[in-house]
């Protein structure tokens, strides 16, 4: 797998919640070679805005690539602002993505932006004739993008919504609802989300196969400048090479 440099063009810029858009790219090298939860560094042309920003690749088709922007800073804020026929410029796939095994039953849990890695994987857990749940949580109702859930449903046998507080009918953390779960149902689980929610998920998981997706500030993308390094049993590690995605148990969760 090579990774590219790539000027993609923007075919539709899409609000899907109230700090949520999906940016959908035309894209041919990169789309054709990304794996799930692998990601792209897409620069951003703003005042003061120097690096690159990586974002996990939402989607893909032969001559397409979507991104999930949440609105954080100054570059998610200047890519959810652009127009159709605008140009930008990406460095991808990038990273080690999820292991995707045919004919097995898993669990994907997912917090505010990590619906983004999940996505894709969600759909190649579905070519792949493998049965999988969803829980995702979200801070408040109105960061749902009702739409992405819509498309996790079609693909899941079933997917849970909880949220921290707000008007809804489930109200709570991922941890919560992990706790109601039979988690001998499962073979296989995949979380994406703040590491604060990776850290607390880790006790009920431990020495189950678990992937984990993990968030870092990245500079460079490609391990040069060790910016988002982390410990791992196994030593220190670079997020944006030796990951983002991990063995949960491989991680020094103490040390997060």
């Amino acid at each position: 797998m090579n990774v590219v440099n790539e000027k993609c063009k923007v075919i539709r810029n899409e609000r899907v919640s109230s700090d949520g858009h999906v940016l959908v790219l035309n894209s041919r090298d990169i789309s054709r070679q990304t794996l799930p939860g692998q990601f792209v560094e897409i620069g951003c042309y703003g005042e003061d805005m120097i690096l690159r920003r990586p974002f996990s690749v939402f989607d893909v088709s032969n001559e397409s690539l979507s991104l999930f922007i949440k609105i954080v800073g100054k570059g998610t804020k200047w890519l959810s602002e652009l127009n159709s026929g605008s140009i930008v410029d990406l460095i991808g796939p990038l990273g080690n993505g999820f292991t995707v095994s045919s004919n097995s039953r898993s669990l994907l849990i997912g917090g505010g932006c990590g619906i983004a890695s999940l996505n894709l994987l969600s759909r190649k857990l579905f070519d792949s004739n493998s049965n999988a749940d969803t829980i995702f949580g979200f801070s408040k109702p109105e960061e749902i993008p009702q739409e992405i859930i819509e498309g996790f449903q079609k693909r899941s046998n079933g997917v849970l919504v909880t949220i921290d507080k707000g008007s809804y009918p489930i109200i709570g953390n991922v941890v919560d609802r992990l706790k109601e779960v039979d988690l001998e149902n499962y073979d296989r689980f995949y979380c994406c989300g703040p590491t604060r929610m990776l850290k607390a998920l880790d006790p009920f998981l431990y020495k189950r196969e678990v992937e984990v997706s993990l968030e870092a500030r990245m500079a460079c993308g490609i391990g040069v400048c060790y910016g988002c390094t982390i410990n791992t049993k196994q030593g220190s590690k670079r997020v944006c090479l030796d990951g983002p995605v991990f063995k949960m148990e491989e991680v020094e969760w103490n040390e997060m």
